[in-house]
């Protein structure tokens, strides 16, 4: 798990892709990723996945990516219940 703020990113990948696949076209190292989130298919009939990235990657990718390739970064709110428990 990341000690990084971690935010949301899309991808377009081959249906099947691996977490390797995802790594190489977003020029991403291993560390730079929550893996315990993983590679999550997001729309298998468009080869959209989704990943957790270290905010700094993502503003990273963000900058020098390439249009339509992936989308994001979009936030990841912790999520708890409202009100008392």
């Amino acid at each position: 798990m990341l000690k990084e703020h971690t935010l949301l990113m899309t991808v377009a990948l081959p249906r099947g892709a691996t977490m390797q696949h995802a790594l190489d076209k977003l020029g991403l190292s291993a560390e730079e990723i929550d893996q315990e989130y993983g590679l999550v298919s997001l729309d298998p009939s468009r080869g959209l996945y989704v990943l957790l990235v270290a905010e700094s990657a993502a503003a990273r990718i963000r900058d020098h990516g390439q249009s339509g390739e992936y989308s994001g970064p979009f936030a990841n709110p912790k999520i708890e219940p409202f009100g008392p428990v």
